[in-house]
């Protein structure tokens, strides 16, 4: 199961798609009722309660893997509880709702359509609610026993709009060169084979990279709205793991072509160490050797100084008597 969450200003849309009548079957409606322009309108007037929350629209598609489809084909209630329980998870209470199921794709999904703006006039939150989302979808997957939706990389890119499609495109591009990437130039030349242009946001007082952007066609994406793993800093961290690969791989390689020692000088070996553990206070080391040389010198000179500074002494105290 995962959840995809989107914010908007206007219901009316909104809540004609959920509860288009050829694919659509309502579950729920809470704190509103009649037709979806009425809904819409309902949903609307409650909003006013609260002028400094824009996107006052809050939508939430789950969608489960097709595995999951013959359980959830006749089982609306099993459906309503997972989405109910979703929404106390995510402190989506106190509000207006519904909550619709859709049924024309091979996967079982709903639609939860809900007011940021709750009855008491206090905003619905959306601090973190990504992480919160991914958090919760987990959870309730694993309680359900239900399996895991494939993500990102199974979708079927005919059925997506142009703005998905493009996203989809990059993320794809992305998965497949990040990974032999080893510089952010390597990575921008492989990138353009793919029609995907690549820009870094700098900062303009500091000069500073703050982030990345990927374009294709007349779509522009941060790396971060792409995925998560495809932000400036995962990115460049991955580019850095990249360039060091190749010298790590050479040293075993290295490592594992050594010619192995004969016995003679495996023998050699032991006996160099075991007498070198034995007599380790008399038989120093390069670098002992240049440590206790350089305390030696410090010392001659901390004694040349004391020895100077009691002749003058002396010479002083001649002269007064």
């Amino acid at each position: 199961m995962i959840g995809k969450l989107t914010k908007g200003t206007s219901f009316g849309g909104c809540v004609r798609y959920v509860l288009k009548e050829e694919k659509a079957r309502l579950l729920e409606a809470v704190g509103v009722e009649g037709s979806p322009e009425q809904m819409a309108e309902q949903f609307e007037l409650q909003s006013l309660l609260n002028d400094k929350v824009k996107n006052v629209v809050g939508h939430i598609s789950l969608s489960f893997s097709p595995e999951d489809s013959l359980r959830l084909r006749n089982d609306d209630a099993l459906m309503l509880k997972i989405a109910r329980e979703y929404m106390e998870r995510m402190g989506i209470r106190n509000t207006q709702y519904i909550i619709a199921r859709h049924t024309d794709r091979r996967h079982a999904h709903c639609h939860i359509v809900f007011n940021r703006v709750g009855n008491d006039g206090k905003t619905i939150s959306d601090k973190n609610d990504r992480y919160r989302n991914e958090k919760v979808c987990k959870m309730l997957t694993a309680k359900y026993r239900l399996h895991f939706a494939q993500g990102k990389d199974h979708v079927n890119e005919e059925r997506l709009r142009p703005y998905d499609k493009a996203r989809h495109r990059i993320y794809k591009a992305l998965k497949a060169e990040v990974q032999n990437a080893q510089s952010w130039n390597e990575l921008k030349d492989a990138l353009a084979e793919y029609g995907i242009d690549m820009k870094f946001k700098v900062s303009r007082t500091t000069r500073d990279i703050q982030g990345v952007k990927f374009g294709y066609g007349k779509y522009t994406f941060s790396g971060s709205k792409i995925s998560r793993e495809f932000s400036y800093l995962a990115i460049d961290r991955q580019l850095e793991r990249n360039a060091y690969a190749p010298s790590y791989s050479y040293r075993e390689t290295v490592k594992d072509n050594a010619v192995p020692a004969s016995p003679v000088q495996e023998r050699v070996s032991d006996f160099e160490e075991s007498h070198s553990a034995g007599l380790g206070l008399f038989m120093p080391t390069p670098t002992s050797n240049a440590t206790d040389e350089a305390a030696f010198e410090a010392e001659l000179k901390r004694r040349k100084k004391a020895k100077r500074k009691r002749r003058e002494t002396q010479t002083k105290t001649v002269r007064v008597s």
